[in-house]
């Protein structure tokens, strides 16, 4: 018999595909995000999943989706490192208070399982690569202090009340219908709107990146399983970590239809998202906690996943508005 599961930030990029396999296998699934969220992908939403627009701010559309609810997944949050350290403030509150509003709604509903979807943002410059669950945790930016936050939450509850929880520490995700401030999405766009990739810094960074059906099956799968409590776990493909020069030129290989297209090294930061001094210039991931406990290995090749988002074609060209919820 399948389970009543939320998933808020459900209409995001990873979350919209856990709605889809949590679907698939016979769950009763509520997808909750901002309304406007939800139009924007409206049309690839499986009909019997059930739609419900509300913030996690707003408690009581909280506790509405959460009466009878089995397993909350919580996957909303502001994201995009630029973005959150222009609206600091509001980045606190999505972050921070709304990770409390949802945990606060699942003590009383008595819901027993949640999963918390952090990021390797908070490993920050890591002291080792690949990083494992043990790495020091030193997150440079205020989006990793959030997560921190909200994974101290989840401990911290689950100390007071009868509920599990499991984090998960999410690297470099990336798939169809997220938006074009994501570094994949925006070659992708760039190259296919006739423009070469503009890589900030060197080029040298190194990172490990997952597509998105990947990520959302480690998801399913700790969400589904009592063997995943009161644990941390990496979700990426850290066996095959790349620059950024090399997925440059991957993308134009795959992308650029005439085959003359070079990438553009800045060799500065000037315009990016990230100031100089909080890039990160090597991060990837060891995930064998997580492939040894349940099996969860990434299937889904750089190569693969490129095609499939440039097949897809749809990658968005900014948020919502600057305060939505998407994953």
């Amino acid at each position: 018999m399948g389970k009543k599961i939320v998933v808020t930030g459900g209409a995001g990029l990873i979350g919209l595909e856990v709605c889809k396999q949590l679907n698939e296998i016979g769950h009763d699934v509520y997808l909750f995000d901002l309304g406007e969220q939800i139009e924007r992908v409206r049309g690839v939403i499986p009909e019997s999943v059930q739609l419900c627009c509300g913030s996690i701010l707003d408690l009581s559309s909280l506790r509405y989706v959460l009466k009878g609810c089995d397993i909350v997944i919580h996957l909303a949050a502001l994201l995009g490192v630029n973005r959150s350290e222009r609206a600091r403030l509001r980045c606190l509150e999505i972050n921070i208070d709304g990770a409390k509003n949802v945990l606060d709604c699942v003590v009383q509903s008595g819901v027993r399982r949640i999963v918390f979807a952090s990021s390797s943002e908070v490993y920050g410059e890591a002291i080792e690569n690949p990083i494992t669950e043990r790495t020091m945790t030193q997150g440079k930016t205020l989006y990793a202090i959030t997560k921190l936050a909200g994974e101290e939450l989840c401990k911290a509850y689950a100390q007071l009340y009868p509920m599990e929880y499991t984090i998960l520490r999410y690297f470099n995700c990336y798939g169809p219908y997220q938006t074009a401030q994501f570094v994949i999405s925006k070659f992708i766009k760039n190259v296919m709107n006739g423009h070469p990739p503009k890589i900030y810094g060197d080029g040298k960074q190194i990172r490990s990146y997952t597509y998105v059906s990947d990520t959302a099956r480690a998801t399913v799968l700790a969400a589904l399983s009592e063997k995943t409590n009161s644990e941390i776990y990496n979700v990426g493909s850290g066996d095959h970590p790349i620059s950024l020069i090399d997925l440059a030129e991957l993308v134009i290989k795959m992308a650029d239809r005439n085959g003359s297209m070079a990438p553009q090294i800045l060799n500065g930061f000037h315009g990016a998202d990230r100031l100089e001094e909080r890039e990160i210039y090597a991060r990837y991931c060891d995930s064998r906690k997580i492939a040894m406990l349940l099996d969860w290995t990434p299937q889904v090749s750089i190569e693969e996943g490129l095609k499939k988002v440039i097949d897809n074609g749809i990658i968005f060209d900014g948020w919502v508005n600057i305060y939505d919820e998407e994953m």
